[in-house]
């Protein structure tokens, strides 16, 4: 069963960088109107693009690292999420990696993993991908060091998924919001809020 997404969720402020992220991924003709969210948090979404758009998606692990994502206990939900097979988990993040613009027309391509995504889009699946389309390009190793790099993943993993045609619209948008909230405030925090955490690239181990 999917869950509902929280109005708290949608009032936070990384929901609102959220909605800015994916209006600067759209094509320039299909921008909307700045915003009051452009305005406050606008500089943060285009140090994120940068981020992503240096290369980011085109390093590829070492061979020695395994690139996916051993199972978590902590993924497991009522849902069956612990159930799913990881071959399709690992189709699904390099469609998200590859497929850019035509990520829609791919999946909807794939009765195998539109069935899926259709039957079982939670936010346990929603963590389940982004942990690996993460680890695909940071391993676990360097997570602790590299954490600009991890959020910035996880904006364009949620704009990407923003794309596919899962109803309702706002679904992607609040598990992202909720998964940043889940794994990166102490960090955001802990370097001075949105607006101050991505002033440099010291990144530095949460403790």
């Amino acid at each position: 069963m999917m869950e509902d997404v929280s109005p708290l969720i949608t009032c936070s402020d990384e929901y609102r960088l959220l909605e800015t992220y994916c209006q600067k991924r759209r094509k320039p003709r299909a921008r909307l109107m700045q915003s009051a969210c452009d305005e406050q948090f606008g500089d943060v979404a285009e140090k994120l693009t940068q981020i992503v758009d240096k290369g980011l998606l085109d390093e590829e692990l070492p061979q020695t690292v395994d690139k996916r994502l051993t199972v978590d206990e902590g993924l497991e939900s009522d849902g069956g999420v612990k159930d799913v097979d990881q071959d399709v988990i690992d189709k699904l993040v390099d469609l998200l990696k590859k497929s850019g613009d035509n990520l829609n027309e791919r999946i909807q391509s794939n009765h195998e993993l539109l069935g899926y995504l259709q039957r079982t889009f939670s936010y346990d699946l929603f963590k389940k991908l982004t942990k690996t389309f993460i680890t695909s390009v940071v391993p676990e190793y360097l997570q602790s060091r590299r954490k600009r790099e991890q959020i910035a993943l996880a904006f364009e993993v949620t704009s990407r998924l923003k794309t596919l045609d899962l109803h309702p619209m706002n679904r992607a948008m609040g598990y992202g919001a909720q998964y940043l909230q889940e794994y990166f405030a102490p960090w955001v925090q802990q370097h001075g809020g949105w607006e101050k955490a991505f002033d440099n690239d010291d990144d530095e181990e949460v403790h």
